[in-house]
């Protein structure tokens, strides 16, 4: 039984999880520590999932523990929302496997739902286990394709579209359902945290939100189209390269075999996800050339 985790292996994975860059020396990522027969392998694990929590919290959140004020872990709107879908997808995720597996301990399978979870979420792309595995069934694989479109918080090193920013579209739509109870005549402003959040922004964050659903289409379309994969194979891959994740339901033998306009609508599109699309749309108006 090994004992200690190398000073490289221990450098390599702090370094890869507070980024959320998710490379690992190893084949099986994380997962090595557990086939490799390592005494402490659940401590490894939760101790990876802390760092991978880190890394896709805003620095802003960092600074605010650092000088004491713990009261920055969940007195935000984002901080909430942050901590509702962790928890809520961890449950949905254990639970499903629980009900059409139950192969697993029900620790276990709390902790390797929970560290996919947050690996997905914060765009970090370690894994104890294979997301295209049996170990989740087809709700688990749903809720892991929506959590590589929210991503992590503004102002971390997480891909995808923002915690916060779904949150401003969680109460733009409570706003207009607001108006329509109360009439067009009702004055409802869209407030954050105690600030009114400009139209200007309000307007551009509906791009983007807008622009990410537009590929989210096409990629797969394009996937599917010069590809003999199935739905969720296909919508995977773009889902998966838009928010930088690195994982996703196609295997590495099957991603190689990929057409080339596969291959480059992938490329553009980890491209688009880490500058947030609008600057590489930008590429292709003429309006914006010298």
């Amino acid at each position: 039984v090994l004992e200690k985790v190398s000073f490289f292996d221990a450098l390599s994975h702090a370094m890869t999880a507070l980024s959320t860059g998710g490379y690992s020396p190893h084949d099986a990522s994380i997962g090595y520590f557990r086939e490799q027969g390592y005494r402490h392998f659940v401590l490894i694990e939760y101790t990876i999932i802390l760092a991978m929590l880190l890394g896709g919290m805003s620095f802003f959140i960092h600074y605010r523990l650092l000088t004491g004020n713990a009261r920055a872990l969940w007195d935000n709107l984002e901080m909430r929302l942050w901590w509702m879908l962790v928890v809520g997808a961890t449950v949905l995720v254990a639970g499903e496997h629980i009900l059409k597996a139950g192969q697993e301990s029900v620790l276990d399978t709390v902790r390797y739902s929970l560290f996919q979870v947050v690996s997905i979420l914060t765009t970090t792309g370690f894994a104890t286990k294979d997301i295209g595995s049996p170990f989740f069934p087809a709700m688990a694989k749903q809720i892991f394709l929506v959590l590589m479109v929210v991503g992590g918080c503004v102002g971390s090193t997480s891909g995808g579209i923002k915690v916060l920013r779904i949150g401003v579209l969680l109460k733009m739509v409570r706003r207009q359902l607001n108006r329509v109870v109360r009439g067009r005549s009702a004055v409802s402003l869209l407030v954050v945290d105690g600030e009114v959040i400009p139209a200007e922004e309000v307007r551009r964050i509906s791009a983007l939100f807008f622009t990410w659903m537009l590929l989210l289409v096409l990629g797969p379309g394009v996937t599917s189209l010069f590809s003999r994969l199935g739905p969720l194979e296909s919508a995977s891959g773009m889902f998966s390269a838009l928010g930088n994740i690195g994982p996703c339901y196609i295997s590495a033998s099957q991603m190689s075999q990929l057409a080339p306009i596969v291959k480059v609508t992938y490329i553009l599109g980890m491209l688009a996800g880490r500058l947030e699309i609008l600057p590489i749309l930008l590429l292709f108006s003429p309006k914006a050339w010298p």
